[in-house]
């Protein structure tokens, strides 16, 4: 009985949407073109050729040779496997939601456990540093070095949520790194395929881009919803602008960043957005993780403390 009320309460909502799609139509259609417009601006330079080499990379056997040559640095800062370093450098690299898709990787691997990927997830949140520098700090402030300065802060923001959450035990025990052993580790992974070049070339590149419409399709969803909700609630510039930036960080960013505010302010709350990421970046990051059942709460706290963690310290430096 209960799954059937559940069913007609989510037929009833589709229904409402379809008629609201019916009454602002401009407004939906709108907001379709700006999500394409992001993905394709965007997304697509900043996270396809990451995707596709590091997916590459995965298939050549790097997470192997980085995790035997970083096992000891893991071990003793995060109380992690070698092989998590491959995560935190993909995703310091190329932003989010990179590292859902790289922790899904080593998890398929049995490289780590589920509670290694929930620990991972909650500290490799990182921003695209070249969204953060270029679009964030010269185009949206004007200024590249605020861009700078919330880039840094932003990263050491996710070393401490790194830090507070760290397991007290470390069941790794420090090693001798050998560089022979990390580069058999790496032949041996790229031997146990036995795919050619074109096919691995080809696999990786339907992964990367099936991965990419998946992005396309959340992001679309979520500034829809916030179109509508802009449509039918009487809302303040800045109130719409921090709305618009919980929902989808990049809609919350270019409106804030037209406002009249003050700068220290304004560089706050957009920290404040990318440290965050907008549900829309969380819908991303746990869609690519469904297959492993990984709790959303601990990924969501922890993106609240990093917000809170780095747009105070953002707040504080140019006061």
């Amino acid at each position: 009985m209960k799954a059937k009320i559940q069913s007609l309460i989510i037929i009833s909502l589709l229904i409402s949407i379809l008629i609201i799609f019916l009454v602002i139509p401009s407004n939906i259609m709108e907001s379709v073109s700006f999500s394409i417009s992001i993905w394709k601006d965007s997304l697509i330079p900043s996270l396809f050729p990451f995707f596709l080499v590091t997916e590459l990379l995965i298939q050549y056997g790097f997470v192997e040779l980085i995790g035997e040559l970083s096992k000891n640095i893991m071990n003793s800062l995060f109380h992690l496997p070698g092989e998590a370093s491959f995560v935190l450098i993909g995703s310091l690299i190329s932003g989010f939601p990179s590292s859902g898709k790289y922790i899904k990787e080593l998890l398929k691997d049995d490289k780590i456990d589920k509670k290694e990927a929930n620990y991972l997830l909650k500290f490799n949140h990182f921003s695209n540093p070249l969204f953060v520098i270029g679009t964030i700090g010269v185009i949206f402030l004007s200024n590249k070095q605020i861009g700078v300065l919330i880039l840094l802060v932003h990263i050491l923001s996710n070393l401490i949520i790194a830090t507070i959450y760290r397991p007290k035990y470390n069941k790794y025990k420090k090693e001798k790194v050998s560089i022979t052993i990390a580069i058999n580790k790496m032949h041996k992974k790229r031997n146990s395929d036995n795919y050619s070049f074109s096919e691995i070339l080809t696999n990786s590149i339907f992964k990367t881009i099936n991965t990419l419409l998946l992005l396309l399709g959340i992001i679309t969803i979520f500034i829809i919803l916030s179109a509508i909700l802009k449509e039918f609630l009487d809302l303040n510039p800045i109130t719409e602008s921090i709305l618009n930036g919980i929902l989808e960080m990049t809609g919350g960013i270019k409106s804030i960043s037209n406002i009249d505010i003050p700068i220290n302010i304004k560089a706050s709350i957009i920290t404040f957005f990318i440290s965050f990421g907008g549900l829309s970046i969380h819908m991303q990051v746990m869609s690519i993780l469904s297959d492993f059942n990984i709790k959303y709460s601990p990924y969501f706290i922890s993106r609240v403390l990093h917000a809170i963690i780095s747009s105070s310290i953002v707040y504080l430096l140019l006061s």
